[in-house]
């Protein structure tokens, strides 16, 4: 005997997914008629408006990483001179110190001044790494001549995302230090010449650079031995004073310039990462009304296969039941 039954969920089951593969087919076809013809609302694939959007994005945060690297290096230059006037400060102030023990009764003046030289390599050391990318404000080479350093300091961005550079010029004899070209172009390797405060002259200068220029044939360096007189040490103690302040003024010079750069770093850093996350976010909506229907009606018809196949596989386990 044989019994011909309806299962009234396959055939819903496969009611559904029919509808479902010509819904999506009429999708297909609707999309390709009208990306033919040229539509009056073409889809994100070909709307170069659309696209135009991140592009524009895109250009604008290269040109603020280069703007970001320029500024970046405009820094470090400031701050590698900065940091050597720092410390070449300070060494300074130590040896004149050192003069100044040395006036005292039964002082050990060979021992000073041995002290004295080793301080003097030290500041020479000093001012030659107190470079960045081959940029030292601090010393000047054989054969150059301190130049006017043009710096980007800030950038503003307009509305329609054009960048405004603003330069800062910075001369770097405002903080040279020794020169090995022009001796007087340098604070250390300049002699300075008056009268201390005891009424003698002098005129003395700290370092000799074996500079190409040197000065005045009148001037001393710095040094001092067991004759050396206590008004010889007044004239060197006085002259250190000059050089200090001119060194304090270098600082100063150097320090506005680095804050007029180092103050913008974060904004123009905010600014590349507000391009590059407006661009991201824009280019991931790059599915549009038709891709988006489709992809819906493709995912139902695939769910509703897979109920026709689970329904199949049950009836086929009831028939094995009943056969």
């Amino acid at each position: 005997m044989t019994s011909v039954g309806f299962n009234l969920t396959t055939a819903s089951s496969l009611s559904m997914r029919d509808a479902s593969n010509v819904a999506l087919e009429r999708t297909r076809q609707a999309t390709a008629s009208r990306e033919a013809d040229a539509p009056a609302q073409p889809s994100a694939e070909v709307n170069g408006a659309y696209w135009s959007i991140p592009t524009t994005f895109s250009a604008s945060s290269l040109s603020l990483g280069s703007v970001q690297d320029a500024n970046g290096r405009a820094a470090a230059v400031t701050d590698s001179a900065a940091i050597g006037l720092e410390q070449a400060t300070e060494i300074v102030g130590r040896i004149q110190q050192k003069i100044v023990q040395a006036k005292m009764v039964g002082a050990n003046k060979p021992a000073i001044n041995a002290d004295i030289d080793a301080m003097k390599v030290t500041l020479a050391e000093v001012i030659d790494e107190s470079a960045f990318n081959g940029e030292n404000w601090l010393q000047v080479e054989a054969g150059q001549r301190p130049k006017i350093a043009s710096l980007l300091a800030s950038v503003t961005s307009g509305a329609r995302g054009e960048l405004s550079i603003n330069m800062i010029d910075f001369d770097t004899a405002q903080a040279t230090l020794v020169s090995k070209e022009t001796a007087d172009e340098g604070v250390l390797t300049r002699a300075y010449a008056g009268t201390s405060m005891s009424g003698v002259p002098y005129d003395y200068y700290l370092m000799d650079a074996q500079s190409a220029v040197p000065n005045r044939s009148s001037a001393r360096e710095i040094r001092i031995d067991a004759g050396t007189s206590s008004d010889q040490l007044d004239g060197m103690i006085s002259a250190l004073n000059r050089v200090l302040i001119d060194m304090v003024g270098a600082s100063a010079e150097v320090g506005a310039a680095r804050n007029q750069i180092s103050g913008d770093e974060g904004f123009i850093e905010g600014l590349a990462q507000a391009s590059d996350l407006g661009a991201d976010s824009r280019v991931r909506t790059d599915i549009g009304e038709e891709d988006a229907k489709r992809l819906a009606l493709e995912t139902q018809a695939q769910l509703q296969s897979s109920a026709l196949n689970i329904t199949n596989a049950s009836m086929a386990g009831w028939l094995k039941i009943y056969l």
